[in-house]
């Protein structure tokens, strides 16, 4: 159920950046996404300046009048850094937002106004905040709420490596890129060449450009989730950056498989099982690739394929990758990605198919 919003931006706070974006503009978007019918701002003396909303297409009403409740309305203090989950859990138990240690926050719904935001909040029902939430009074405290912000990006989905070293690594990046006009789609498509440029290491054949192109295929993993912490944090999110980030990743490991193959056909002198192994791992990558569409576009719901995609789809292979390379034992890899990623399809199409007759 939405409400009417009235956010309150006289305080300077509100205009200080966080990761690309002011904590009112933020709260805006958050706001809108919580499921706000309507966005008023009281503002101060100077008019705030926003620069995503537009491309949100989130339209918001600017005031300097008294406020007028005419129905239960969010009241939210502009200088609070806050995420959607904890506004719409306010929104629906129409209560006030509190931080963990109990403390009360200047967030919450109002049912009439009694001549200041903090004597028209309610005192009850209290609601916790379980994500950022945090007011922004200076510059310690824009930093503190920025970290925090950070750390929130991470996915459910994320693997071991990507929550103990690609993002962590990728982060250092993420913080700089996201004050440059750099886009997250641009960051895939490097993801991308640098793991294509991985595949054509491993395809010469040579020991330590084997070393060298697993090396890269590490950097390209790190950068693979920039992109994404870039798209969430600046609400950049879109069908043509999700598609380019999974088909990239696709045809990266497509090339990479048959580039092994290559190239381990060429270091036993043009000899063995090597080459048709890695046309054979390829394939299978084809394959899974259709599996992973097939759930992307199915009409309806197939939630233990959906589940065996997020637990198994994951880019932890390259740095098991990495060190095999280095002990000189590509060609185990090799065999184990044959099984892996013929295994991921047909498991995956036989969860379908469970999917298909338990609905």
């Amino acid at each position: 159920m939405g409400l009417p919003v009235l956010i309150f931006a006289d305080d300077p706070a509100c205009e200080r950046t966080l990761a690309g974006l002011s904590v009112l503009e933020r709260l805006i978007i958050a706001a809108h996404e919580a499921g706000a019918t309507a966005i008023s701002i009281q503002q101060g003396e100077t008019e705030p300046k926003f620069t995503a909303l537009t491309r949100l297409k989130i339209e918001v009403h600017l005031t300097r009048d008294e406020p007028a409740l005419h129905e239960p309305t969010l009241l939210i203090l502009g200088n609070l850094a806050m995420q959607r989950a904890d506004l719409e859990r306010v929104i629906k138990k129409q209560g006030r937002l509190h931080a963990p240690g109990h403390e009360l926050l200047p967030c919450g719904v109002a049912t009439e106004w009694a001549g200041s935001m903090e004597a028209s909040l309610p005192r009850r029902p209290k609601v916790e905040a379980h994500g950022v939430a945090q007011p922004v009074k200076d510059g310690l405290t824009a930093v503190q709420a920025e970290d925090a912000l950070w750390d929130t990006m991470g996915l459910e989905t994320d693997s071991f490596m990507d929550r103990n070293f690609n993002r962590p690594v990728g982060r250092l990046a993420s913080r700089l890129l996201i004050h440059t006009p750099i886009s997250p789609n641009a960051i895939s498509v490097v993801a991308t060449g640098i793991g294509m440029l991985s595949a054509v290491c491993f395809a010469r054949g040579e020991a330590h450009l084997m070393i060298l192109g697993a090396v890269l295929l590490q950097c390209s993993a790190i950068i693979d989730c920039v992109d994404g912490d870039l798209a969430r944090m600046l609400h950049k999110e879109s069908r043509t950056g999700k598609w380019l980030d999974l088909g990239g990743d696709q045809l990266v490991h497509l090339c990479l498989l048959a580039g092994i193959g290559m190239g381990l056909y060429r270091m036993h002198d043009l000899s063995g099982p090597w080459l048709w192994l890695g046309i054979a791992a390829a394939l299978g990558v084809v394959l899974s690739f259709l599996t992973r569409l097939r759930a992307e576009q199915s009409e309806r719901p197939l939630p233990q394929l959906q589940a065996w995609i997020a637990r198994a789809a994951n880019r932890d292979f390259s740095a098991l990758l990495l060190i095999l390379t280095i002990v000189e034992h590509v060609d185990w890899f090799l065999w184990l990605a044959l099984a892996a990623v013929h295994g991921f399809w047909i498991y995956g199409e036989w969860l379908r198919q469970q999917d298909v007759i338990e609905t």
